[in-house]
């Protein structure tokens, strides 16, 4: 077992905080909300309980910026905005301020999320028009749409890739996940996972990739894994695909909406952020068996307001750090310790 221990409380924000996103090694934090800035953030070197706002992102978007996200080498930035488009921001050369060199447009209305690929040479970003773009990253900050996916048939809340192959995972109001495959340049579904019966809002990947976790209103969470195809699905099929199958649901530790969930790829903990103002920390019971047991929880974490992000902290250095943010405008750096 274990337990949250809060380290830090960073305020700035002046409406609700929907996203927050570390850099690849962890230097800065980035958190985004209804206020329709970006905000990083910085730990002090001596002092792990005092964070500094070192930027204000902002003058890009127009409404709510619903997601950000770092590019794998972390020179850049991406943020989706209720205001239909994405927004790429990149440090100055001299490592002053940053500026947003792109904006990708082509989205109906609200852009709900975007991801970057391992190499970075991939963008993914998905809205409220139940599409799901893939851009391909060029030289000069030229952003190309190769690819526009259309087969789910509601609100698309969440897209993210592998974390080393070119494959894609999209979360929607249809109560599905799709994964997404390239063919020689032709985009194409490759599997739907159902079993949620209500919307599906977060998603994530073990650090191999072969297995994943999906959050849901209907207050689960679902764990599925990949599997090659059986000689049954191969015969006449033109694409021999991995199917996804779920192998165990947590249920019973939520009362409302989860919205985000966060598999570490360093320890292995699962946390998960809900609309019952609950975080709760899931530990695999071993590796044999794919089942989860909770480890740790704490209630009220951000007072009566909803959860709608948590990640964990991206390397070893500090990996049981873990940020979340809510409705409340407030992200907390919460510390999972060990007992």
């Amino acid at each position: 077992m274990g337990r949250l221990e809060l380290l830090a409380e960073l305020k700035g924000h002046t409406d609700r905080v929907w996203s927050v996103s570390w850099s690849p090694v962890g230097t800065m934090l980035a958190s985004c909300g209804g206020d329709k800035t970006v905000r990083l953030w910085v730990q002090s070197p001596t002092e792990p309980r005092h964070w500094t706002c070192i930027n204000v992102l902002e003058g890009a978007h127009k409404r709510t910026i619903r997601s950000v996200a770092w590019s794998p080498n972390g020179r850049q930035l991406a943020t989706a905005s209720f205001d239909a488009t994405t927004g790429i921001w990149e440090r100055e050369a001299d490592g002053g301020d940053y500026e947003c060199v792109a904006t990708l447009e082509g989205h109906e209305n609200e852009t709900k999320a975007a991801s970057w690929s391992s190499t970075g040479l991939l963008l993914s970003t998905c809205g409220r028009d139940k599409s799901v773009w893939i851009w391909e990253v060029g030289a000069d900050n030229e952003f190309e749409c190769i690819s526009v996916q259309q087969e789910h048939i509601q609100d698309v809340k969440m897209v993210i890739w592998h974390p080393t192959e070119e494959l894609l995972a999209s979360a929607s109001y249809d109560d599905t996940i799709k994964i997404w495959k390239d063919d020689d340049d032709d985009w194409y579904c490759s599997d739907t996972l159902e079993g949620h019966e209500s919307t599906v809002w977060g998603l994530d990947f073990d650090k191999t990739g072969e297995c994943l976790v999906s959050a849901s209103d209907d207050k689960t969470l679902k764990f599925w894994r990949r599997y090659p195809p059986t000689i049954t699905e191969s015969i006449g099929s033109i694409r021999a695909d991995p199917k996804w199958k779920c192998i165990s649901t947590l249920s019973g530790y939520h009362q409302r909406c989860i919205y985000s969930v966060s598999w570490s790829k360093i320890h292995g903990r699962i946390a998960s952020g809900s609309g019952d103002n609950f975080i709760r920390i899931f530990e695999q019971i071993s590796s044999s068996d794919p089942n989860f047991t909770m480890v740790a929880s704490i209630s009220s974490a951000h007072g009566a307001a909803d959860i709608n992000c948590v990640q964990w902290f991206p390397s070893s250095v500090n990996a049981n750090l873990l940020a979340s943010a809510g409705d409340d405008g407030i992200i907390r750096i919460w510390q999972f310790i060990e007992q």
